[in-house]
């Protein structure tokens, strides 16, 4: 199967992907009709982007006599419009997919796709190979797939919101991070959420490789019934073959020392679990490990993933505000040492704020709440027994209040555990704007 095969596409939701597949597709010669539920007074900005061959519709999704859907990420399936339909609904990267000539590899998992996707792309720089990150990192694999050719390699992360609408889409090794409560918002269930994920799998050949998080309840079993390679990692020791692990100080392969831990820039054991995925990554394109060691010690940690912003007086501020979920927010809080003043909140999703609340009860000296899930997280704080949280209307407010409450001594983490528009455009604005206000403050 091959969808551009297929003469006639609909394309719906102008995002950055949407653009991208229409684009694609009419340089392919398609008749392509895009479309996006905002006015087309509106889209102004779409229509210049667009190949002048699509037909721009706005107001609502339109099939007209398309013979196949390319359906944004950001379009759940549990929305009215897909029902009924009688033409195939397909995501933005297996149009890549099928265009492409180049290899993939894939990332997906609820945290730390991100920085597995980037650290694999920095790894295979550094052994030559012409590579880049793209998909749910930022740039559409539309639009890239064909400047690359067949010895070169997409590194993709990929996400639940674009792996449920996947027919044939596979890459000749995926990692799966782990599984986590989240986006309960967009899937009608966390099963169906789940099965998204593991959709990655379902679509292999005997010649790829699933990389498997063995620390990961939901992951570690799916190798079972795996025609290809299975490679693991986790934090514990395997009598299994191709099993990294970390002992809290070294990377080894099996009972072989591959690098120091502390020599890296990366820190904590959520990011040592990164560095084992993007690890098997690379060796399944034939990166020698010499190389792979090399590269860990100089890959700098990405924006907004416990970013340090700046030491004002004797307290340092640091920046995790890609933790979009308890589980991200978590791991972060854990990887710090002393003191500790959090500031959570932003987008109530309807998650389990129980475990987040109990970290926060044992590491962190105070809280400070923004956002609309501000009353409920207070609430879950003080039922689990946290005698200091305040709550902050802005970030620059929080910010303030987070000094205060540091009282001259160790962090304050911005650690939000919710997505952030309510108050911001995106995780990366809240980020900023925290930075901006923490470059604000005087000691």
């Amino acid at each position: 199967m091959n969808w551009l095969n297929h003469d006639s596409f609909a394309v719906w939701g102008m995002g950055v992907s949407g653009i991208a597949s229409a684009n694609l597709l009419a340089r392919r010669g398609k008749r392509v009709i895009a479309s996006d539920t905002r006015s087309l007074e509106s889209l102004t900005s779409v229509r210049e982007a667009l190949d002048p061959r699509i037909e721009l519709v706005g107001g609502g999704n339109v099939v007209d006599s398309a013979q196949v859907v390319v359906a944004s990420p950001g379009l759940p399936p549990t929305l009215e419009v897909f029902k009924g339909l009688n033409v195939p609904v397909v995501s933005e990267i297996e149009i890549a997919f099928d265009a492409a000539k180049c290899r993939f590899l894939a990332i997906t998992g609820t945290d730390g796709k991100t920085t597995t996707t980037a650290l694999t792309a920095h790894i295979l720089e550094a052994a030559g190979l012409k590579t880049m990150a793209a998909g749910n990192i930022g740039t559409p694999l539309c639009e890239v797939v064909e400047s690359f050719g067949a010895a070169d390699v997409i590194v993709a992360e990929v996400s639940a919101f674009q792996l449920w609408s996947t027919h044939h889409f596979h890459a000749e090794a995926s990692a799966f991070t782990n599984i986590a409560e989240d986006h309960l918002d967009y899937f009608s269930s966390f099963d169906e959420y789940v099965a998204a994920k593991r959709r990655l799998l379902s679509f292999s050949t005997d010649e790829d490789w699933a990389i498997l998080n063995m620390g990961d309840a939901y992951i570690r079993n799916w190798g079972e019934d795996f025609a290809g390679t299975v490679a693991t990692y986790g934090l514990k020791a395997s009598d299994t073959e191709n099993h990294l692990w970390f002992d809290g100080d070294l990377i080894r392969r099996n009972d072989e020392v591959l690098w120091r831990f502390e020599d890296c820039q990366l820190k904590g054991a959520h990011n040592a679990l990164n560095m084992m995925a993007a690890t098997h990554l690379a060796l399944r394109t034939g990166v020698e490990m010499d190389v792979i060691a090399k590269a860990m010690a100089t890959f700098r940690p990405l924006a907004h993933r416990v970013e340090p912003v700046k030491v004002v007086g004797d307290v340092a501020y640091l920046d995790d505000s890609k933790a979009t979920n308890a589980h991200a927010a978590m791991a972060g809080i854990r990887s710090l040492e002393g003191d500790l003043v959090v500031i959570a909140g932003g987008v109530d999703k309807g998650l389990d704020l129980v475990p987040f609340c109990e970290v926060l009860r044992v590491r962190a000296k105070a809280v400070v709440v923004i956002g609309d899930i501000a009353t409920r997280l207070t609430d879950g704080l003080e039922r689990a027994g946290h005698t200091k949280v305040v709550a902050a209307s802005t970030m620059e407010e929080a910010v303030q209040m987070a000094q205060k409450l540091a009282a001259g001594q160790g962090s304050v983490l911005l650690s939000p555990a919710c997505s952030s528009f309510d108050m911001f455009r995106s995780y990366a604005h809240r980020g900023d704007v925290f930075q901006d206000a923490v470059r604000a403050l005087k000691a």
